[in-house]
């Protein structure tokens, strides 16, 4: 590893403030992936040149050192800020957590690099899109990462997938079964009749619980195709699933974001009440009864 690296392109994942005046910052850069660096005198700096620390910001970055946390040599702008506000801004939060928990330090990935300022970009300039840039990058960071399942030999009976049948997915295995009509019919990694929704994972130990996906959708997943609407519908619960099995227990702070801009749905309209019968009428009903 190089001791110095100059003007790398960049973006800040997260900064934390160090001492009084230091920033301690985790970069995506295009060369060297991810990684940590100790930015001295941050705090202190001018304003034009503190802001370059916020997150979706397209910098440059020098840095020297060979320890692990390097120290930052220079930043300076290398484009406009993404314009993200609400919902978009909570989903390039949520981009960025998913980089700090599951991508490892020091490992290039200029791909994904790409991929990243492409989601930000249709986050910014096409908020109507959240699900469509979400999906997108949580497959082809898992695809980067070699975490991403072969959703197109998934059958566990080693079958081609149907795109007109439907299945059970079990994320821990990776694999999926024809959806039958008898739960106890469905048989995950450890050949054993359960429950549809209780399997174990592999490791004999830990429950796999089926996710329900249409055939379509699998080889959708397969092939990187999210343009039907079906496949973006299904494919929420599954991918949350997948990565809950990288990510952990622990809660991603972003969720959280993104549920204060989220507007709450109308209140529900009361049923109309019918009009109340005139007390004449009801008596002249009477009268002629």
């Amino acid at each position: 590893m190089s001791s110095s690296v100059s003007v790398q392109a960049a973006y800040v994942l997260h900064y934390t403030l160090y001492g009084d005046n230091h920033f301690i910052v985790d970069a995506f850069t295009l060369e060297h992936g991810r990684i940590p660096l100790m930015a001295k005198g941050a705090r202190a700096s001018k304003d034009k040149t503190r802001a370059l620390y916020q997150p979706f910001r397209p910098i440059l970055l020098s840095w020297a050192g060979e320890r692990e946390l390097r120290t930052l040599t220079g930043i300076e702008e290398s484009g406009p800020a993404c314009a993200l506000e609400g919902q978009s801004l909570a989903c390039a939060y949520y981009l960025n957590e998913l980089l700090l928990r599951l991508l490892g330090k020091d490992q290039p990935q200029p791909m994904l690099f790409a991929h990243y300022a492409m989601a930000l970009a249709l986050l910014t300039e096409q908020p109507d899109q959240l699900e469509l840039a979400l999906r997108q990058f949580e497959l082809q960071l898992l695809e980067a990462i070699g975490l991403l399942p072969d959703f197109a030999n998934s059958d566990v009976h080693g079958q081609p997938i149907n795109p007109d049948a439907l299945y059970l997915y079990y994320p821990a295995n990776a694999r999926s079964v024809l959806q039958a009509e008898d739960p106890d019919l469905y048989i995950a990694i450890p050949k054993s009749k359960k429950p549809a929704e209780a399997v174990l994972h592999s490791d004999g130990l830990t429950q796999d619980h089926a996710v329900k996906v249409s055939g379509s959708t699998l080889i959708g997943l397969a092939e990187f195709d999210l343009t039907k609407a079906q496949t973006l519908q299904e494919i929420k619960p599954l991918m949350r699933r997948i990565l809950r099995l990288h990510l952990g227990d622990k809660p991603l702070q972003s969720h959280s974001m993104f549920k204060a801009f989220t507007p709450p749905p109308p209140p529900a309209t009361p049923p109309a009440t019918p009009p109340e019968t005139p007390p004449e009428t009801v008596a002249q009903s009477n009268e002629s009864d």
